[in-house]
């Protein structure tokens, strides 16, 4: 799992890299004193996740998640408590108070390390025999329960506390997590390739390492989910 330390503080770096030593499955490949800096690495490398310092000159560390499409994973690195609300809004995995403990650390990168398995394994083709699916699943929207064939769905997008479900010939808007509506779909035909987006794999036209194409529609592949999804999509081509 390749790591980032931004951060001002380079006493914080020093301790973070330190401890980042002791466990060999997160490899730091770079560390940085500005989230402009941070820009320039992210464009140059695949980052899975982020230590992550709030307050820093220029561009301080919440505003610099807000502005990335699809962030890696991010524990927040910080002196202040009051950050705490306005990061687990920004769905960080872990919020860590300066000076960071050792056994502090091995908490949050437990709490990584679960979520990070769990985002690969819903990129993953399914290597045993899924459950039974029906062809069709029903969704309440505009007051009604909709049935809608799973093969003529083209892709799910997240938007928040809802989804959208994208078909060859309409759009439905329901209330439902990204979650549960994955638990609905079979994985030996959709895939996760964005936190915020589940395609058909049948109706996927063309790729690139940053996006697949779907009737026209450009779909962004996740950092987190990249290495997966161009694993399977490599074994289709001929």
């Amino acid at each position: 799992m390749n790591c980032l330390i931004v951060d001002d503080e380079p006493l914080a770096i020093k301790v973070i890299e330190a401890h980042l030593k002791e466990f060999k499955d997160l490899k730091l490949v770079a560390k940085c004193r500005s989230a402009l800096q941070a820009f320039e690495i992210m464009e140059k490398q695949e980052i899975h996740l982020i230590f992550l310092d709030i307050e820093m000159p220029k561009l301080d560390g919440f505003s610099f998640l807000r502005s990335l499409n699809d962030p890696p994973l991010i524990v927040v690195t910080t002196a202040h408590r009051n950050y705490a609300p306005e990061g687990f809004e920004l769905d960080v995995v872990d919020y860590l108070l300066k000076p960071i403990s050792l056994k502090r650390m091995m908490q949050a990168i437990s709490k990584v390390r679960r979520i990070y398995k769990g985002r690969r394994s819903m990129a993953e083709p399914p290597k045993i025999v899924q459950a039974e699916f029906s062809p069709y699943i029903f969704i309440r929207s505009e007051r009604e329960n909709v049935k809608v064939e799973l093969n003529e769905i083209l892709y799910v997008e997240s938007l928040k506390n809802h989804v959208k479900i994208v078909t060859a010939n309409k759009t439905y808007i329901t209330l439902l997590s990204m979650g549960k509506m994955e638990d609905k779909l079979p994985r030996d035909i959709f895939m996760r390739v964005h936190r915020s987006f589940l395609v058909n794999r049948h109706h996927i036209e063309n790729y690139t390492n940053t996006y697949v194409v779907i009737k026209r529609k450009s779909i962004p592949i996740g950092n987190s989910y990249r290495a997966t999804v161009l694993e399977f999509l490599g074994k289709s081509q001929l």
